[in-house]
């Protein structure tokens, strides 16, 4: 079982990891820098609830994806981001192999860093009712 100070940090991780991608979304913009730090953050996010509500996980994307779903399905956060994972992580391997494509142009990136926003600050309510 993680500590509650060990899953707070990976929250933190998340938070630094989000800053990192908003400001490569700036003009101008770094489109990959972009998803490469939003895909840290969403997975560090995921792995910080994971870790404060008791759900196992491992150190690979496929058990990352399924701590996501369950979050989701027992109730611990509103949205499954396991699919927003899973793309991110194929544009994350594009980026990496020199081959963003399409998809990477067409990527909403305001929308792709408000949905994480919004994720990590769900994620971030797990932790608040256990300060008292």
């Amino acid at each position: 079982m993680v500590s509650e100070e060990e899953a707070a940090s990976k929250l933190g991780l998340a938070r630094e990891h989000f800053d990192r991608a908003a400001t490569a979304s700036w003009e101008p913009e770094d489109r990959e820098a972009t998803v490469i730090w939003t895909f840290y953050a969403y997975e560090n996010a995921v792995v910080a609830a994971a870790d404060q509500v008791g759900i196992s996980w491992t150190k690979n994307h496929p058990s990352k994806q399924a701590a996501a779903r369950e979050l989701h399905s027992a109730g611990h956060v509103p949205v499954d981001v396991s699919e927003t994972l899973e793309q991110l992580n194929e544009l994350r391997k594009d980026v990496s192999y020199g081959e963003p494509g399409p998809d990477l142009a067409e990527l909403d990136l305001e929308d792709l860093l408000s949905e994480l926003e919004s994720f990590i600050e769900m994620v971030a309510k797990l932790f608040e009712g256990d300060s008292a």
